[in-house]
C-alpha cells in the first residue's frame, strides 16, 4: 500500500485558461524593441536618420536598405512618441487574433505600400506609421467579421465599429490628397479580411 502510493506520481497542473493569452506575442515584441532601438538611436546619433529614411537618389545609387529602413526611424521626431508605442497597442491583439504570420503580413505589406507611395509622393521623410496603419486596418476588418462571436454588447460593438469605419473613411479620403497613409489602411483591412475567411473557410472544411 504504502509502496504503491510513493508509485503514484502527481499530474502536472493544467495551465491557467488565458495564461498564454497574457504573453506579449513574441512577433510584436521583436518588431516594438528593433524599432523603439534603432529610434532611440538617431536621438543619439543623427546620422543613423540621415542613412535610413527615404532618399531617391541614395536608393538608386544602390543604397536598397532604404525600400524598407525608413520603418525603422522617425521624422518628424515627435511622432516617435505615437508611431513606436503603437507597434504595441495594435500589434499585441492583432498578432493573438491572426497569428504571427499574419502580423507580419499586416505590417510589412501595407509598410511596403506607403514606402513606395512615400517614394513618389513623399519622398524625403521616414516613420513606422504606415505599418501601423497596416495593423490598424486589420482590426477594423476583424471588428466588422469576427468581434460579434466575442460576446461584445451590441451598443459597444456598434460604438467600436463606427470609430473603425470612420478609419477606413479617412483611409480613402487620403489618397485625394496624395497622402501616402490611406492605402496602407486599406491594404491592413483586405489582408485582415482575407485572412480571417481564409480561416474560417479552413473551419468549415470548404
Amino acid at each position: 500500500m504504502t509502496s504503491a502510493r510513493h508509485d503514484e506520481r502527481t499530474p502536472a497542473p493544467e495551465p491557467r485558461p488565458g495564461a498564454r493569452g497574457r504573453r506579449v506575442p513574441q512577433v510584436t515584441a521583436t518588431l516594438f524593441l528593433v524599432t523603439g532601438a534603432v529610434t532611440a538611436a538617431q536621438f543619439a546619433f543623427p546620422g543613423v536618420l540621415a542613412a535610413l529614411r527615404r532618399d531617391p537618389g541614395a536608393l538608386a545609387s544602390g543604397e536598397w536598405w532604404r525600400a524598407l529602413s525608413p520603418l525603422l526611424v522617425q521624422s518628424p521626431a515627435w511622432q516617435a512618441l505615437v508611431t513606436v508605442p503603437a507597434v504595441m497597442a495594435l500589434g499585441i491583439p492583432a498578432e493573438r487574433i491572426f497569428g504571427a504570420k499574419g502580423v507580419l503580413a499586416l505590417y510589412l505589406a501595407p509598410a511596403a505600400i506607403g514606402e513606395g507611395l512615400g517614394y513618389v509622393w513623399q519622398p524625403h521623410g521616414a516613420g513606422n506609421s504606415v505599418a501601423v496603419l497596416g495593423l490598424a486596418g486589420g482590426l477594423v476588418s476583424w471588428l466588422f467579421l469576427e468581434a460579434q462571436e466575442q460576446g461584445w454588447p451590441k451598443p459597444l460593438l456598434d460604438r467600436v465599429r463606427v470609430w473603425g469605419a470612420a478609419v477606413l473613411a479617412a483611409a480613402v479620403a487620403d489618397n485625394a490628397f496624395r497622402d501616402i497613409h490611406g492605402l496602407p489602411a486599406l491594404a491592413g483591412a483586405v489582408i485582415g479580411a482575407g485572412l480571417l475567411l481564409r480561416r474560417r473557410r479552413g473551419a468549415s472544411g470548404v
